[in-house]
């Protein structure tokens, strides 16, 4: 625990460019919340698609806000597509406590951050195992149609309603835990007619589970099963987020389709971490997968993720492949060792866990570096693409650019401050801990030098104090 513990602040420290700089801290103390906005309405499963059913979502947003250019965060829950009244779990709503807590903490760093329903149901107690499958791999396509109708919704309302939540239509990302994960990476990689096609998705006469005459396409427009939503509307978002979810093939995930983020238990047993049948909660086997140790692989192969490099952030713990051995890390990929199902996740009375030994004060410390891994990432792909870029300069807080080389440094490592507003107090070095290395107090100057030659080789800090108390922060390598 004490390792998650530092390897959290390793993350927020090593990732965040200044104090109190919006999408990277906590700005704000307070959210607001709009429960049950419908975002849409749909036929569902459960009740033979013979009824209209609203889709609804919770809107988080920072109290007292009033940027109008805010991007958005849609959070999926668990539950193995299938409503509490039949798993026990009735964890698995927007309502689950992982995905509020995410949502709150995303809205006070400010962004909108959603927690939205999607349809559920599937046929998991099918005497065969087609029917199965067939019933499972819809239920995640029609998710995957919600939630692009989702940001359709949003794109909406900045467009005809005066921009009703202060967003921009050209930042979304896209994610959620166990089962809301499979959903996003869906959403981003399921989007040729010949995906479907896979042998995998084809029944005993050859045809494919996805009947799109009745499902309606990718996007969640025509079929008989199936309401339009919001036609004339993009669906398209810039990330995915995945929180122990997995990918129907690693075939599908194609050069160009967005990066992804993704962290899992490595021992999880229901999603499984490499590539193999997946279990749901009901204990049923359904069909094979794969998990984040083999997605995340392709994603990187593909190049999706160079939107992330080059950077200055600590990587996630090595990967570990289909025969257990350890590899290398993956840009995205924080893999959690030792752990299963939503470590991230805590289950209140009367819902039974299927985490041993779940509880509150344990997922927060995985949240805390689900955050410290993700949000210097999100901040350099949606707001700054300098951002944590060696040798780059660029704006802290409206107040100071900084720029620190050489990286790495060897001998000497200079600092080089532009205060805008106020004069400069200290130009300090730090080492992972906080501790202060070196020093200068009081300079007058706008540079400074460093000697580090008897530094030991690895990761620092250099933070610039103002005499207003604001500080600003550069992670540097030794060696």
């Amino acid at each position: 625990m004490k390792k998650i513990l530092l390897t959290a602040f390793t993350m927020l420290c090593l990732g965040t460019q200044a104090q109190s700089v919006r999408y990277l801290d906590e700005l704000f103390s307070n959210v607001s919340v709009d429960s049950n906005v419908v975002y849409g309405q749909n036929k569902g499963f459960l009740t033979g698609f013979n009824v209209t059913e609203n889709l609804k979502m919770d809107v988080y947003t920072p109290t007292g806000d009033t940027a109008t250019s805010r991007p958005v965060i849609i959070l999926m829950h668990a539950g193995s597509f299938l409503p509490g009244s039949v798993t026990g779990f009735n964890f698995a709503d927007k309502n689950e406590n992982c995905i509020v807590e995410l949502c709150k903490r995303f809205a006070k760093r400010g962004y909108v951050a959603v927690s939205m329903t999607y349809r559920l149901g599937w046929n998991a107690t099918a005497p065969d195992q087609e029917t199965k499958s067939k019933t499972i791999i819809n239920a995640v396509y029609r998710a995957m149609q919600d939630s692009k109708n989702c940001v359709r919704y949003f794109r909406s309302t900045y467009a005809d309603s005066a921009n009703k939540w202060g967003i921009d239509p050209n930042k979304f990302v896209l994610g959620g835990s166990n089962s809301g994960a499979y959903v996003a990476m869906a959403a981003s990689s399921l989007n040729k007619p010949a995906e479907l096609l896979l042998p995998k998705f084809l029944d005993i006469n050859g045809f494919s589970f996805v009947d799109t005459t009745l499902s309606g396409n990718f996007e969640g427009f025509g079929g008989t099963q199936n309401l339009d939503n919001f036609a004339g509307y993009s669906s398209a978002f810039n990330c995915v987020l995945s929180l122990g979810g997995a990918a129907a093939d690693t075939s599908l995930i194609e050069a160009g389709e967005t990066p992804v983020i993704a962290m899992a238990g490595v021992s999880e047993q229901l999603t499984p971490y490499n590539t193999a049948v997946v279990v749901t909660s009901t204990l049923q086997p359904v069909v094979e997968v794969s998990g984040t140790g083999d997605f995340m692989v392709t994603v990187n192969d593909r190049g999706n993720n160079a939107a992330f490099t080059p950077n200055n952030f600590p990587p996630g713990p090595v990967n570990r492949n289909g025969s257990g051995v350890k590899t290398i890390s993956y840009e995205g990929l924080y893999p959690f060792y030792g752990q299963a199902f939503e470590p991230w996740n805590w289950y209140t009375a009367p819902n039974p866990s299927i985490n041993a030994g779940a509880s509150m004060s344990k997922a927060m410390l995985y949240i805390d570096t689900i955050m410290g891994y993700t949000t210097p990432r999100l901040y350099k792909l949606l707001i700054d693409p300098a951002y944590g870029t060696p040798s780059s300069i660029y704006e802290v807080a409206n107040s100071v650019e900084m720029s620190v080389f050489p990286v790495p440094a060897v001998s000497e490592l200079h600092v080089l401050v532009n205060s805008l507003q106020h004069a400069i107090s200290t130009i300090q070095l730090c080492d992972i801990t906080g501790r202060v290395i070196l020093s200068t107090e009081n300079t007058t100057g706008y540079s400074h030098t460093f000697d580090v030659s008897n530094l030991n080789s690895g990761t620092y800090f250099v933070r610039v104090k103002l005499e207003d108390g604001q500080t600003a922060t550069r992670s540097v390598v030794i060696q």
